[in-house]
């Protein structure tokens, strides 16, 4: 059982009581129809648990020891999402009570009063607790009293679980025909199956079709079947739920699936676990993944420089060693004779590049204006050799400073000493 903001820890008349010898009573956690509901210590094991105590005309000690055999069995079940059941005992009064797992947190009925939910939030509680239903059916066990109040949310998930099933059995323990002559249930008539409502015989089906009710009131902040029991009863012996198309066709689907009012066209618990695990991992994948508008596009001029780049802007400067990661891998070539046109070169502000690229696009671009310089040197050459033979080429060389300057003067030298007669 859990701590609701419906009813707030408070002190009673019960609190510090000693339930059978063992459970000292803290304060009220919750109040419902058939009984109070408190947390306690657990003097024997030193830890907290929650004790329902039922109202004396629905659940009396003699009420539970002759359900004895129910009890056992209930008590034996054990689920990540179901709140456990751990005894069935008597107080003074001769009272029923149900110790059972303290969970810390709130309920799904007290959360809808702030509206809906997300769907990844409904898909993983519906999830959680369809398959503690499977689980229990496996075991030859209906709940039979699946609802909003009954579906806690742990204040926790570090367990991984987002939501638990409590009250288990419950329908089961106490006296039906007590519960049905009474207006004490009118709660949950909202998500009785049709064959509740109409008094026949229940199967597992009944649980998958409460459990549909209530994600339904989850995605859309309605209930589906409101009223007191009989306009409840009425509504859906006549009528399927409205499943509006706004949900999308999966969860339409499965949730017609789960409403169907017969039982026997229903889904099965643990297939509805399987959809509702699809849904919630979908819902998932989408809200990692942008959005087709979103998704970053790298600039035109980016791609180019990493795929139309010349080889020469892969080498190093000087005689250092490679630092361009592609450097090593690239293959040693001439510089081009021709410079790049200006259009073709990607668009790259001076204040986006590097230091580095800069002094290394420095050296390339003077590389290329000493090989231009080579070629007309060596065309003027060839063309005087041919005409005058003797005549020295090199006396009109225009004086240049800086690293163009050194390289003009190596040129001069080799031409000088090539046209030596």
């Amino acid at each position: 059982m859990s701590t609701t903001n419906e009813t707030p820890r408070q002190l009673t008349g019960e609190t510090g009581r000693l339930i059978a010898d063992r459970y000292r009573i803290l304060d009220r956690i919750g109040r419902g129809g058939l009984a109070d509901v408190y947390s306690a210590t657990d003097e024997a094991l030193g830890r907290e648990v929650a004790l329902k105590i039922f109202r004396p005309e629905f659940a009396s000690a003699a009420d539970l020891r002759r359900q004895q055999d129910e009890v056992r069995i209930l008590a034996t079940r054990s689920h990540p999402s179901l709140v456990t059941l751990f005894d069935a005992i008597s107080d003074a009064e001769g009272r029923g009570v149900l110790v059972l797992e303290y969970v810390k947190g709130t309920d799904v009925r007290e959360r809808l009063r702030s509206g809906p939910l997300a769907t990844p939030a409904v898909a993983a509680i519906g999830a959680d607790i369809a398959r503690a239903l499977a689980y229990l059916h496996g075991a030859g066990v209906v709940h039979r009293d699946v609802s909003p109040a009954n579906i806690l949310l742990p204040e926790s998930t570090a367990s991984g679980v987002a939501a638990k099933l409590t009250d288990l059995g419950i329908a089961r323990l106490v006296d039906d025909a007590k519960v049905t002559a009474t207006g004490t249930v009118i709660g949950t008539a909202s998500y009785l199956s049709p064959e509740q409502a109409a008094g026949r015989p229940l199967t597992a089906a009944t649980d998958v079709y409460s459990l549909g009710l209530v994600l339904l009131e989850c995605l859309t902040g309605r209930r589906e079947f409101p009223g007191n029991a009989v306009e409840s009863a009425t509504a859906r012996l006549s009528r399927d739920p409205v499943i509006p198309e706004s949900l999308g066709v999966a969860w339409t689907e499965l949730l017609r699936g789960m409403t169907a009012r017969e039982p026997g066209r229903r889904l099965a618990a643990g297939e509805a676990a399987s959809q509702l695990s699809a849904l919630l991992a979908e819902e998932a994948r989408t809200a990692v993944l942008p959005a087709p508008d979103e998704v970053p596009t790298a600039p035109v001029a980016a791609r180019d420089v990493t795929t139309t780049l010349p080889p020469t802007l892969l080498l190093p400067a000087s005689d250092a060693e490679p630092t361009h990661p592609l450097a090593s891998k690239a293959p040693a070539a001439r510089p081009s004779t021709t410079p790049e046109p200006e259009t073709e070169r990607p668009a790259r502000s001076e204040r986006a590049a590097s230091p580095r690229r800069r002094t290394a696009l420095a050296v390339i671009l003077a590389l290329d204006a000493l090989a231009a310089v080579v070629a007309v040197i060596l065309t003027i050459g060839a063309l005087s050799a041919s005409a005058h033979p003797a005549p020295d080429p090199v006396g009109s060389y225009p004086a240049v400073g800086g690293t163009l300057g050194t390289h003009l003067k190596q040129l001069e030298h080799q031409v000088s000493t090539s046209y030596a007669p």
